[in-house]
């Protein structure tokens, strides 16, 4: 596939679909059956299953939240993506009760396709500062303070 009908499968049905619009059905559509999730922080990849799950169990959380993709770059298979998140913590979070604060959280996420899919990608983003905008953590300035 060429390059630009990559980069418009994964900001259309990635971040426009499955993010934007929570449709976790598509995921189906949008990843191979043995699709790999790398997650800062987490030690073994994920599947889409369990992919499927993680957007389910953000947009309990953040059920307002946007996804902005900021800048993509793509050569051959491999699509790059700068993106930004924004919501507002109104749901359960791994254990935090909503706390009404607000979120924004920048990433890089690098997606592998093969036959029109997305097989495998590699999500980085600070999750501690996430989870500090939450008060779940300190700040990486309340932690030197």
């Amino acid at each position: 596939m060429s390059v630009e009908v990559n980069k418009d499968l994964v900001h259309r049905l990635w971040y426009g679909e499955l993010w934007g619009k929570w449709n976790t059905g598509i995921a189906d559509d949008l990843f191979s059956p043995g699709y790999l999730l790398h997650v800062t922080g987490s030690p073994q990849p994920v599947s889409r299953d369990v992919t499927k799950q993680l957007v389910s169990m953000f947009h309990a959380a953040f059920s307002d939240m946007t996804h902005t993709v900021e800048e993509m770059i793509a050569e051959g298979d491999t699509v790059a993506a700068r993106w930004t998140v924004r919501g507002t913590h109104d749901g359960d979070f791994q254990g935090l009760a909503p706390t009404g604060k607000s979120v924004q959280q920048t990433g890089l996420t690098v997606h592998h396709l093969m036959n029109g899919r997305i097989v495998e990608s590699w999500l980085v983003f600070d999750s501690a500062s996430f989870l500090g905008q939450l008060a779940a953590t300190p700040s990486p300035e309340q932690a030197l303070a």
